[in-house]
């Protein structure tokens, strides 16, 4: 998003924030939890501090989900081959 845009709001997207789950206020992206939102965080407080490209979360690990939501790992192979096997 550049600069002079204006973020679209969770709730004129149709999306509910709940619990942990939040909205940037500078990108607009949504976030799984405050975890993920400050993972997302790049720079020094009071000096260079900006949101990350789509791009630079993914190359640090971070995960867009099918629902939209922005989490701060992938889920472990293992974890989800349990999941599967219910």
């Amino acid at each position: 998003m550049s600069d002079n845009q204006t973020p679209i709001k969770a709730s004129a997207m149709g999306v509910t924030l709940r619990g942990d789950r939040n909205q940037c206020s500078g990108c607009g992206l949504l976030f799984n939890s405050s975890r993920a939102f400050d993972k997302h965080r790049a720079g020094d407080h009071g000096k260079d501090r900006r949101c990350m490209t789509p791009d630079e979360m993914t190359a640090k690990g971070m995960v867009l989900g099918k629902d939209g939501f922005w989490r701060g790992s992938a889920m472990p192979a293992s974890v989800l081959k349990g999941i599967a096997d219910e």
